[in-house]
């Protein structure tokens, strides 16, 4: 069986609690966590044989990590985002500090897999860094077409769509009201594609120029910090942009459930009670327990 691995999907995961999150079928995303762990890094470039058996033991470790550790705490802000609503106080301060705990779980993945990543990065070879540096610009060009070069109005009417496609899963419909709150919202971020994108490049350009020196002692060291401190490669202009997006993002939340009617409360109860209990379904196996303990010796 292939093995990859990536911070993404823990990052999806993570951000799954969120009511822009499409998916609430957890369990199956988690029981697939093997492969999901890893798409990023095998669609950059192909592992030999000896790279992906350093890899195997590595990501049971993560993936018992990420049942013992991450899960828990995932059911925990669950429990409180359902008590909130039935209490009212599902508003934006709510989702502000709700952001914040996702931070600081964001930091914790990135912790976790930091030394991996960094050992798994010291032994590509150079066509390897070579096919690295070719998909990294190719997926980059690709973005760019589909989200920087169309008119900025199609891409916050684009915004606006995708948007109401991952709160219908919550909501249900939007009432005109509601469809028009999204749409200030998506209007709001204006240039948000082309600011993300240019960080993201920044960042690349960064991880690149690191991978000259993988030979080097403290190439590890420097990984894991690449990894941990990607907001020192954003661009101001991005960084207010995402924190104004973050804040605006939590208002819009407040507002759309203040707006709900008693339907869509149900659902979204529903929703979120529905992943509360696949959540519960995924206990630990005796291994996975056994690899945690062992790592904590």
């Amino acid at each position: 069986m292939r093995r990859r691995i990536s911070a993404l999907p823990l990052i999806a995961l993570l951000v799954g609690i969120s009511l822009l999150t499409a998916c609430s079928r957890l369990d199956l995303a988690y029981r697939n966590l093997d492969r999901l762990l890893t798409w990023r890094i095998d669609s950059y470039l192909d592992l030999n044989d000896e790279q992906k058996a350093w890899l195997e033991p590595r990501l049971d470790q993560h993936l018992a990590w990420h049942c013992s550790t991450q899960l828990p705490q995932l059911a925990s802000w669950l429990d409180q985002d359902r008590a909130d609503l039935a209490a009212g106080g599902l508003d934006a301060a709510h989702f502000e500090a709700r952001f914040a705990d996702l931070r600081m779980a964001l930091g914790e993945v990135s912790s976790e897999i930091g030394p991996t990543a960094a050992g798994l990065l010291q032994q590509l070879t150079p066509l390897q860094v070579q096919q690295l540096r070719e998909q990294m610009a190719e997926e980059n060009e690709k973005l760019r077409r589909e989200f920087v070069e169309p008119p900025l109005a199609q891409q916050i009417a684009k915004r606006a769509e995708t948007t109401e496609e991952r709160l219908q899963p919550w909501f249900g419909d939007l009432d005109e009201q509601q469809q028009a709150l999204v749409r200030a919202w998506a209007e709001r971020r204006g240039e948000q594609n082309r600011l993300w994108l240019d960080s993201r490049e920044r960042w690349q350009a960064a991880l690149l120029q690191e991978l000259e020196g993988r030979r080097s002692a403290d190439f590890p060291q420097r990984i894991e910090r690449l990894l941990r401190e990607r907001q020192s490669y954003w661009s101001e202009a991005y960084r207010e942009s995402f924190e104004d997006g973050e804040r605006s993002l939590a208002v819009l939340l407040g507002q759309l459930i203040a707006s709900a009617d008693a339907a869509q409360r149900q659902r979204l109860q529903e929703s979120l009670g529905a992943l509360r209990e696949d959540i519960a379904e995924l206990a630990c196996d005796g291994a996975t327990a056994e690899v945690v303990a062992s790592r904590s010796e």
